[in-house]
């Protein structure tokens, strides 16, 4: 005969049942009492993977990788009260860079709410705006046969169309542990919808009304920091190929790695720096890491610049964008119908990269470390297909600066939907759960902030390069720098020692001096089970003299038809 805690079992399996079945593989929980029943009947369907996270901060950003790398939702569950307030961070970064995640908070039911019991406080709402869709649940009823519909509803939800995080808030009533032997059962319901895939396809009018503008004069295709699509990829080179215009891609769009080909420019930041205006711009794929890239767009306000999206979120903050188009990238590429722009136009934009690359080489030459010098020697060492995280805020913008363009095919990832340091190696962590090989880039205050994500390490295979500039080095490019009170209220030097620290989690660490030990020992690391932490102390002078340098040798600006 089956009690409270076996009904309560029952309804969580439902819910369980209902994930599975909307085609969610993994689950990523963390141990408490109240989240009982959710955790059990996770961890006894056959068809769901659980990891238990700890930390609730490090298990949100942790499911976010998992989402970021496989693309699919991932579920995450945890007790009530604050544990679940431990996840806001994630959910905003999930919100902002379109990431399906399903948030499963365990509650008090209704009579413990508002009258002083443990560990309760209002829980309905809790993620504001940050969430595609809320739901209440009710507690724990015989009937469940609606329940699997419902989940994959919501499932639905955070797949688009505008994806992203929905929450699910369930109260629980004690008691929660149901005997030992109970299994899942089969539940008669509704039929549960599978949402299938769909490209939103633009319309003949649409194509015909951008091929108009881009027909005309000088061009550019500028993409962001979203990771676009192979297909995406493709149709943009292509594209570019058929219009002779050169590609600003973003080091996280993933376009510059996998190709040696012209029209992607190995160094964008620097070339907008001295590039002619254009008389159109095509963007993809969010905001641009380079500053130097939206001051040029900016610059080019007057401009059409067509802003092709496949979500109804526009990425705009300047406000230049004169069209927008909500429709798949690929298909927006392969449809348009242009001639090429005149040959002298790309030539200089070309020889603008290529006197950058030949900056980049000089002031990244030899052994010294700095971080410039360690992102351009990474994208060539690694294997084909590594999956790279790229830290905020320096690691990724030395990166986007320097790394270059290398024929190696990368996928590159960065939490760029709030730029915050928080739960970056939590969020690595997740791309290496499903990644045969993952390097994470972060700078010391991005791993001290995360420092418990190491926890993740002993079984998780994972190469974290450290840029040790002891402090917040990115505020050594901004105004902040100027300030008397810099050292204390921007830098922020700590005394953490790295290498002890990550063995204190009985993880491999190392000090490297040098590029060539540095790169050595990451491929080391990859070939290892576990993780392996990998400190390059960088001296903050040196490292900005030599990205002064780097920017001082932007051209001078080009004029119309000069071909250098």
């Amino acid at each position: 005969m089956n009690g409270p805690a076996e009904q309560t079992f029952h309804w969580a399996a439902a819910l369980a049942s209902g994930l599975a079945a909307a085609g969610v593989r993994r689950l990523v929980a963390s141990p408490g009492s109240r989240s009982t029943p959710l955790t059990l009947a996770a961890l006894r369907h056959p068809e769901i993977g659980v990891r238990m996270v700890v930390d609730e901060r490090s298990a949100a950003f942790f499911a976010l990788g998992l989402a970021k790398a496989s693309g699919e939702p991932v579920a995450l569950a945890a007790t009530s009260g604050s544990a679940i307030a431990n996840w806001l961070p994630a959910v905003v970064e999930a919100d902002m860079a379109r990431v399906p995640l399903i948030l499963l908070s365990s509650d008090r039911p209704p009579e413990l709410q508002d009258c002083g019991a443990n560990q309760t406080m209002e829980q309905a709402g809790l993620f504001s705006t940050h969430v595609r869709k809320f739901f209440q649940l009710p507690p724990a009823e015989a009937e469940t046969g609606w329940l699997a519909n419902f989940v994959a509803r919501m499932v639905a939800a955070s797949r688009g169309p505008l994806p992203g995080p929905v929450h699910i808030n369930v109260p629980l009533r004690e008691p929660l542990v149901p005997s030992a032997s109970i299994g899942l059962e089969e539940t008669a319901g509704a039929p549960i919808p599978l949402t299938l895939p769909a490209h939103l396809q633009p319309t003949d009018e649409t194509l015909k009304r951008i091929s108009g503008i881009i027909g005309k004069g000088r061009g550019a295709i500028v993409c962001g920091s979203e990771a676009l699509s192979a297909a995406a990829r493709r149709s943009i080179l292509d594209l570019a190929r058929r219009l002779d215009a050169p590609v600003f891609a973003d080091v996280l769009s993933g376009l510059r790695f996998g190709t040696q080909e012209p029209e992607i420019l190995a160094h964008p930041d620097q070339v907008a720096r001295s590039a002619p205006m254009p008389d159109w711009i095509l963007r993809f794929g969010g905001t641009p890491v380079s500053k130097a890239v939206s001051t040029w767009m900016e610059k080019a306000h007057t401009k059409p610049q067509i802003v092709v999206s496949e979500t109804p979120r526009l990425a705009d903050p300047a406000g230049t964008a004169s069209h927008v188009v909500t429709a798949d990238v690929a298909l927006v590429c392969a449809g348009l119908d242009a001639p090429a722009g005149p040959p002298e136009w790309r030539a200089d934009i070309v020889a603008l990269d290529s006197e950058a690359m030949r900056a980049a080489d000089a002031v990244c030459d030899g052994d010294r470390v700095f971080e410039g010098a360690l992102m351009r020697r990474l994208v060539r060492a690694v294997p084909p297909s590594t999956a790279i995280f790229l830290g905020n805020s320096l690691a990724v913008r030395a990166a986007d600066w320097l790394a270059g363009r290398s024929s190696t095919k990368l996928r590159v990832y960065g939490n760029r939907g709030v730029s915050g340091i928080d739960g970056n190696l939590s969020t690595a962590f997740g791309i290496s759960a499903i990644s045969e090989n993952c390097v994470a880039v972060v700078g010391d205050l991005a791993f001290l902030h995360d420092l418990g994500a190491l926890a993740l390490g002993r079984d998780l295979p994972l190469a974290i390069l450290l840029l040790d500039n002891g402090g917040g080095g990115i505020f050594d490019h901004l105004a902040q720098a100027d300030l008397p009170e810099f050292e204390t209220g921007w830098l922020t030097p700590q005394s953490l020692d790295h290498v002890a620290a990550a063995r204190a989690f009985g993880l491999a660490a190392q000090d490297v001096d040098g590029l060539d030990e540095a790169m050595a020992a990451v491929n080391a690391a990859l070939d290892r089970p576990g993780t392996t932490v990998i400190r390059a102390t960088i001296v903050r002078e040196k490292s900005l003299a030599r990205f002064k340098t780097f920017f001082a040798a932007a051209a001078a600006p080009v004029t119309q038809g000069q071909t250098r």
